[in-house]
């Protein structure tokens, strides 16, 4: 008679098994691909105070919370880059780049956050580079910077065949909301230390007038 029933616990084993399998998968597929969005980065190697700027990729965000984000570059690093990129090492110039806030936004806008390096950083490290991207709790994003490696320039010549692709990493570093501070409680605080002030005034010219009021009498 036992037999029967350790086979029905077992079913029932299984099946709860079978059960939570979809919803733990569920959870962790969700968590892979929270937040995913497309930003737009644009590059430029041009001086002055008005570059232009052209698309070097997109980097495609699959998780804020676990940092998960990857670099498409649009297209090769052509000649005309390659010309450009040796010129701006020679003259010191620099290397910029800018990505929109937003997702939904467009560099056209004027809505977005950019920074730079020098040129010959980014022509000695045969493209190889580092975007970190900074982005507040609702994932908009609030700063971007760049590292190459090396990061320093050592005066090495690169030959053409390794500077026809980006080798990108990206880092997504999310801000964490501090404390707030309880203005109330200190308020209340300050109020309830005025109090007590008040109140030992208060007792303080009632012995002074008692003691007046006795002195007189005597």
């Amino acid at each position: 008679m036992a037999a029967p029933s350790c086979h029905i616990l077992t079913g029932v084993i299984v099946f709860l098994l079978y059960a939570l399998i979809p919803i733990i998968n569920g959870s962790k597929l969700e968590d892979e691909f929270e937040g995913l969005r497309t930003l737009t980065v644009e590059h430029s190697l041009d001086s002055g105070f008005n570059p232009e700027f052209t698309k070097r990729g997109t980097v495609v965000i699959r998780s804020l919370k676990g940092n998960k984000a990857q670099f498409q570059e649009s297209s090769p690093f052509d000649s005309h880059l390659r010309s450009k990129l040796k010129t701006a090492t020679r003259e010191n110039g620099v290397y910029r780049i800018r990505m929109p806030t937003t997702s939904t936004g467009t560099l056209e806008d004027g809505d977005y956050v950019s920074t730079f390096v020098m040129a010959c950083s980014v022509y000695e490290s045969a493209l190889s580079d580092k975007l970190i991207i900074n982005v507040d709790q609702t994932g908009e994003v609030i700063g971007i910077s760049m590292t190459t490696f090396p990061s320093e320039c050592v005066g090495w010549d690169m030959p053409d065949s390794d500077l026809t692709h980006w080798n990108t990493t990206v880092d997504i570093s999310q801000t964490v909301q501090g404390p707030v501070p309880d203005t109330q409680s200190y308020i209340d605080k300050m109020k309830r230390e005025e109090a007590e002030r008040a109140k030992g005034q208060q007792g303080e010219n009632k012995s002074f007038f008692g003691r007046y009021v006795s002195t007189g009498i005597l």
